[in-house]
């Protein structure tokens, strides 16, 4: 496995939360019914898509596949943020989709395998990877098997894994894997790195699980800071079909326990988490933010100009204490923790908090995605369409980080490439940042990696990847989550 090491270029290998890169899935097409079809999207499109003067630019042609016709009525013009269209990225955020083909649809449920990994270049062809586990699902498949996180996974089945091919340990049947597992150990007085754990592990089928957004949480104590450590991967009330709220309370436990144990600190890591809805990070919010902030403003939701016209701008306020069940924490500043995953509703975090409080984000630059969808279905077309319907501001009009947000603490977890340890773990490479900032003793940078052999890089063929959206779901006009119809 040391071989690995001084030359990895790291490849998006998302095994549970994901971004819905990209405007369509496909699913079966007819021609007759395609372009009825497609006169649907177009008038949803007309009026509820937040570039919308740029589609009535359009000559509509309904003659073609909708996957086809939906993309064309997309901007991806530079003063537009529907996606990214730069260099080696080139993506749409709206997406759309056949009525049973969904694989972003927000739910909670995934079947998988239990793992989320990053895959890194093994050799200097770029022909095979390596997938380092990210973190592990409680009781999944992964778990059982005591794949843990840090654990490098080198072979599936006894083959290679291939760079065109790294959804294998996404989901699929049982599987035999090859693990390799680093460790600090002492030598001669000296810290160093060597590989402690060679195995074959046998992991069992992928599982459909109810995979809770609450990952971990723990107390961490630095002298009089009690510092609270959540890991928080989705901002999601509850699964799909339920009606329950039951992520919501599971939430609401953990910061009602912060409280008991006299949290004074808070470290919230978003490392994993894509988005979700803006009414379940609202909440969030509400347990941070100090007292005086409940009841103002915390987001301030703009359509398109035609929208806009009729039904103005939508104004989300922070809860008041009584519907946060007692939980608001008060506290005066607040750590977020971020990568490359790290968008939409996460970055809404950062950006409506600091306002009313400092927010230092600690790791990596976010996505940058200052705007948000809402779901419209068509029973009659078997259509599911997510476009980007509107942008997100603060209390003072902010909104400024199609860029994404840069960390005040830079720490990659790419830069480590030995042990990496569980999350939570107080010298967890970047948790420490966090910490060291607290306790007012940073810890020194580390130098990067040759920006030649790195990514984010995915290979030709490689499919989007699955699992929850990396999204902002708004509150439409009219105050409810989802379609506006």
């Amino acid at each position: 496995m040391n071989g690995l090491k001084g030359w990895f270029a790291v490849l998006a290998g998302l095994a549970l939360i994901s971004c819905a890169k990209g405007p369509s899935e496909g699913g079966a097409s007819d021609p007759a019914t395609d372009a009825a079809a497609n006169r649907w999207i177009y008038s949803q499109m007309i009026r509820q898509y937040l570039y919308n003067d740029y589609t009535k630019t359009i000559t509509p042609d309904y003659n073609q596949s909708c996957e086809n016709f939906f993309t064309g009525l997309l901007s991806s013009r530079p003063t537009d943020n529907d996606g990214k269209h730069t260099g080696t990225d080139n993506y749409f955020y709206s997406s759309m989709e056949r009525s049973g083909t969904s694989k972003t649809a927000v739910s909670g449920k995934v079947a998988t395998y239990g793992i989320e990994y990053k895959c890194y270049y093994t050799d200097y062809s770029r022909t095979y990877v390596a997938a380092r586990v990210q973190f592990v699902v409680k009781g999944s498949p992964a778990d059982r098997a005591g794949i843990r996180r840090g654990d490098w996974i080198c072979l599936v089945d006894g083959k290679p894994i291939g760079s065109n091919n790294t959804s294998v340990l996404r989901r699929g049947g049982a599987v035999t894997l090859w693990v390799e597992r680093m460790e600090k150990t002492m030598q001669g007085g000296f810290e160093i790195y060597q590989t402690v754990y060679e195995k074959s592990v046998s992991m069992d089928a992928a599982e459909t699980l109810d995979v809770s957004p609450v990952l971990t949480d723990t107390l961490i104590v630095r002298g009089s800071r009690r510092i609270g450590y959540l890991v928080y991967n989705e901002f999601l009330s509850e699964p799909a079909g339920a009606s329950d709220g039951r992520y919501d309370e599971q939430l609401k436990a953990v910061f009602a326990d912060f409280k008991r144990q006299h949290i004074n600190e808070l470290v919230l890591d978003l490392r994993y988490n894509g988005g979700g809805y803006v009414n379940t990070c609202r909440l969030l919010c509400s347990m941070i933010a100090p007292q005086s902030a409940l009841g103002q403003v915390f987001c301030i939701e703009r359509f398109n100009d035609d929208l806009h016209a009729l039904y103005g701008e939508t104004v989300l306020r922070f809860l008041p204490e009584g519907e946060v069940g007692g939980c608001n924490l008060n506290l005066a500043r607040l750590y977020v923790l971020t990568g490359p995953w790290t968008a939409s509703s996460s970055e809404l975090v950062i950006n409506n908090l600091r306002p009313y409080m400092p927010v230092k984000v600690v790791g990596t630059t976010t996505e940058g995605k200052n705007v948000g969808s809402s779901e419209i279905r068509s029973n009659v077309y078997g259509i599911v369409l997510r476009p980007i319907t509107g942008r997100a501001f603060n209390r003072d009009y902010e909104s400024d980080y199609a860029d994404g947000f840069d960390p005040d603490f830079p720490a990659d977890d790419d830069d480590n490439q030995d042990q990496m340890l569980e999350l939570g773990d107080p010298d967890e490479f970047v948790l420490q940042y966090a910490l060291a900032d607290i306790a007012g003793s940073p810890v020194a940078a580390t130098s990067k990696a040759d920006d030649l052999l790195r990514g984010p890089y995915t290979p030709a063929g490689e499919p989007q990847p699955e699992g929850r959206i990396r999204g902002m779901i708004f509150t439409a006009p009219g105050g409810t989550d989802g379609p506006f119809d």
